[in-house]
C-alpha cells in the first residue's frame, strides 16, 4: 500500500504541474515517464486481480480515475492538449497496451478475450459509448493484432511513443530509415524574390476536408461524449442549444450533404475563371467505430460526382485523406492481401474514380500506393504536380510500426520525380493531406521530407495541404542554417466546421514563369449566421487576402518569414488577426480567451519543421508584444 501510494503521489505532483511545453516541463515529463514501468506493474496486477475476482479495488479505482481520457483527445493533435492530459494519456497508453500484449503474448487470453477487455478498457477510461468501443476496438483489433504477430519485439512503450509522440517520448530508433538524397547545390541564403503580380495569373481553388457525415440529422444532438455528434445515432436534441443546424455545427460534428455540395458551388460560383482545383482529403465523416469500405466508397462516388458535376472539363488534381483509410488511418504496405486489412480497395477504387481528371501514366502508382504526378499540363508546360499519399507519415498509422519499407520507397519517388523535374526545368506543388512538419507526422518521416525540401526548395514552388482544419500557413528552414527560409505551405482550412471553424476555401493567385503563390484569398460563411436563416443558403464572404492585409512585398518564404519575425511575433494584433484567420473568422473561438501566451502558440505552427524542433520557434517566441 505504501509503495502504491508514493507512486501515486508522484504521478499527481508532476501532472499536475505540467502546465506548459517549457524545458522544466519536458524535464518533469521524462521523470514521470522513467516511473511508468512502476505503474504500469502496478496497474497490470490490479487489473488483473479485477478479472479474477469480479472486485475493483481503492487502488484500480484510482489508478483508472487518473488515466480518464477526455472526449477531447480524439478530436485534437495530441499537442493541443493541456499537459496534464498529454502526458496521461501516454501514461493510460503504456499501461493499458503493456497489460493486453503481456496477456496475448504470454497465451493467458486469446484474440476474442484480448478485445473483449480492451473493450472494457475503452468504457473504463473515456467517455465513449459500448457501441462506439466495441465498434472502434473490433474495427482496429485485426490490423492490430497482425502487426503484433508479426513484430514479436514491439514493446508498449516503442508503441505508445509512435502514436503520442512527442508526449510519450521520441519515437523510438526502431522506427528509423533513411533515403538517398543526390548531392545538390549549397544553400546559401533564404528563399526570395517572386514575379511581379499580372492579370495572367493562375487561378488555384483548394477545396479540403469535407467530411461528409450521410448520418447527420438536423435538429440532432450536436453535444455528445463521443468522436462525432449531430447523427441519427444519437437522436434529436431535447433542446433548442443543443441542436444541430441546417449548415453545419462548432461543436464536433462533421457535413450534412447540403454544407458540401454548398462549398463546391460557392467556389465555382465566385471564382469560375480558376484554372485548377487542388483537393487534398478527408472526404469522409469521424464516425470511426462504424465505417465500412462500402460506405467509404459511396462517400466517395458521391463527392466525386459532384466535384465533376460543379467544375464541369476543369482540371482537379485530388489527394487522399487519412479519413479514407478502412479502418480509419489505416494504410497497409502493398503486399498485405488479406483483403480484411489490406488497402489495395482504396488505390484501386481511386485509381478508377481519379482517372476522369489524371493521365493514365499517373494512376499506376495510384493503385500501387494512392500517389501520382503530373507534368507537362495544357497551358503550364512548366509545372509539375505531385500528389502524395502522406499518410504513411501520420503517427495513428499503425502500419508505421510494421514497417518503413513502402513509407522510403514513396518518399524516394518523391525524390526521385524532383531530380526529374529539376533536369527538365519544371517548377512543383506538392500537394498531400497531412502538414509533414506538425505534431501528426512521425518525426523521421518528417526528417527525412525534410531533407528532400533541403536539397530541391529552388524548384518546389508551393505545397499544399489539409488535415488540420486551420487556415494556416507553415515555413521551412534549412535543417543546418535553422533562420534561413526556404519553402513554405499552405493549408486549406476545411468546409466542415467539424473542430469549431467556419467552413471556408482558399485561392491562391500564381505566377506562370516559377508557379509561386503571388496571393492568397480565404472564403467562408458563419455557420451562426448561417443557422439563424437556416431556410436560406449560407452568405460566402471573401474574409482575406493575405499579402494586402498584411502589407507584404511578396509572398516568398523569405518575405513570409521576415513578417514573422519582425512583425507577427512582436504584434499583438498581428497575432489577433492571424487567429481570427487561422479559424475562419468563427464566433466559437473567437469568443474563448486567448491572452499572451496563446497568441504565441501560433508561432509555433508557423515556424516548426519536425517534432521537437524549436530552434526558431524558440528564437521568437519571447519577443515582448505591443
Amino acid at each position: 500500500m505504501g509503495k502504491f501510494l508514493k507512486l501515486l503521489v508522484l504521478f499527481c505532483a508532476v501532472s499536475f504541474a505540467l502546465t506548459l511545453r517549457t524545458e522544466e516541463e519536458i524535464r518533469r515529463r521524462d521523470e514521470m515517464l522513467r516511473h511508468s514501468d512502476n505503474f504500469t506493474a502496478a496497474f497490470s496486477q490490479e487489473y488483473l486481480r479485477y478479472k479474477e475476482t469480479g472486485v475493483r479495488t481503492r487502488q484500480l479505482e484510482q489508478m483508472l480515475a487518473m488515466m480518464q481520457i477526455t472526449k477531447e483527445f480524439a478530436r485534437v493533435e495530441i499537442t493541443e492538449l493541456d499537459a496534464e492530459a498529454a502526458i496521461m494519456s501516454c501514461v493510460a497508453c503504456r499501461a493499458t497496451v503493456g497489460l493486453l500484449l503481456q496477456q496475448y503474448r504470454s497465451g493467458a487470453r486469446d484474440k476474442e478475450q484480448i478485445i473483449e477487455d480492451s473493450i472494457g478498457i475503452c468504457i473504463d477510461l473515456t467517455s465513449y459509448s459500448v457501441i462506439v468501443c466495441e465498434g472502434v476496438i473490433r474495427l482496429f483489433a485485426d490490423h492490430l493484432i497482425y502487426i503484433v504477430d508479426a513484430r514479436p519485439a514491439l514493446t508498449a512503450n516503442q508503441m505508445c511513443s509512435m502514436v503520442l509522440q512527442p508526449e510519450c517520448g521520441d519515437p523510438d530508433p526502431v522506427f528509423d530509415f533513411t533515403i538517398n538524397v543526390s548531392p545538390g547545390p549549397p544553400i546559401t541564403g533564404p528563399k526570395s524574390g517572386s514575379i511581379p503580380r499580372n492579370a495572367n495569373e493562375i487561378k488555384i481553388i483548394h477545396i479540403t476536408d469535407p467530411h461528409y457525415d450521410p448520418a447527420y440529422l438536423v435538429g440532432g444532438f450536436a453535444d455528445c461524449p463521443d468522436p462525432t455528434c449531430c447523427r441519427r445515432f444519437h437522436g434529436m436534441a431535447n433542446t433548442t442549444a443543443a441542436r444541430a443546424g441546417r449548415w453545419g455545427d462548432y461543436r464536433s460534428c462533421d457535413s450534412p450533404w447540403e454544407v458540401v455540395e454548398d462549398a463546391l458551388e460557392a467556389a465555382h460560383r465566385q471564382h469560375p475563371d480558376a484554372h485548377l482545383i487542388y483537393i487534398t482529403g478527408d472526404y469522409i465523416d469521424h464516425g470511426v467505430w462504424e465505417t465500412t469500405h462500402a460506405g467509404n466508397m459511396a462517400i466517395l462516388d458521391r463527392f466525386y460526382a459532384a466535384v465533376r458535376r460543379v467544375f464541369g472539363n476543369k482540371p482537379v488534381y485530388p489527394v487522399l485523406g487519412n479519413h479514407e483509410g478502412q479502418p480509419t488511418d489505416q494504410f497497409a504496405p502493398s503486399h498485405i492481401t488479406d483483403p480484411v486489412i489490406s488497402s489495395h480497395w482504396l488505390y484501386q477504387h481511386s485509381a478508377n474514380a481519379w482517372a476522369q481528371w489524371l493521365p493514365a501514366s499517373a494512376l499506376t502508382t495510384v493503385r500501387r500506393g494512392g500517389y501520382y504526378t503530373v507534368n507537362n499540363l495544357p497551358g503550364f508546360p512548366r509545372l509539375r504536380i505531385i500528389g502524395l499519399n502522406n499518410n504513411d507519415c501520420y503517427r495513428m498509422n499503425l502500419w508505421v510500426m510494421y514497417s518503413r519499407v513502402e513509407i522510403a520507397q514513396q518518399l524516394q519517388w518523391l525524390h526521385d520525380t524532383l531530380l526529374a523535374a529539376e533536369a527538365a526545368g519544371e517548377y512543383v506543388h506538392i500537394l498531400g493531406h497531412i502538414l509533414t512538419s506538425g505534431s501528426s507526422c512521425f518525426r523521421y518521416w518528417s526528417r527525412e521530407f525534410r531533407r528532400i525540401v533541403d536539397r530541391f526548395h529552388r524548384i518546389i514552388s508551393g505545397q499544399f495541404y489539409g488535415h488540420s482544419h486551420n487556415d494556416e500557413f507553415n515555413i521551412y528552414y534549412a535543417r543546418q542554417q535553422h533562420q534561413t527560409a526556404i519553402n513554405y505551405a499552405w493549408l486549406g482550412g476545411a468546409t466542415t466546421s467539424y473542430g469549431g471553424q467556419n467552413p471556408n476555401y482558399a485561392v491562391y493567385f500564381v505566377d506562370r514563369e516559377i508557379y509561386q503563390v503571388n496571393e492568397k484569398e480565404s472564403w467562408y460563411y458563419s455557420v451562426t449566421e448561417a443557422n439563424l436563416n437556416e431556410a436560406t443558403r449560407p452568405v460566402w464572404r471573401l474574409h482575406y487576402r493575405f499579402r494586402e492585409f498584411y502589407n507584404l512585398p511578396d509572398l516568398s518564404p523569405a518575405s513570409l518569414d521576415n513578417f514573422v519575425t519582425n512583425t507577427m511575433s512582436r504584434s499583438r494584433n498581428a497575432l489577433r488577426s492571424y487567429r481570427e484567420f487561422r479559424s475562419s473568422a468563427s464566433d466559437f473561438v473567437m469568443n474563448q480567451p486567448c491572452d499572451d501566451n496563446c497568441l504565441r502558440g501560433q508561432l509555433c505552427s508557423v515556424t516548426r519543421n519536425e517534432i521537437n524542433d524549436n530552434r526558431k520557434c524558440n528564437e521568437i517566441n519571447n519577443f515582448p508584444l505591443s
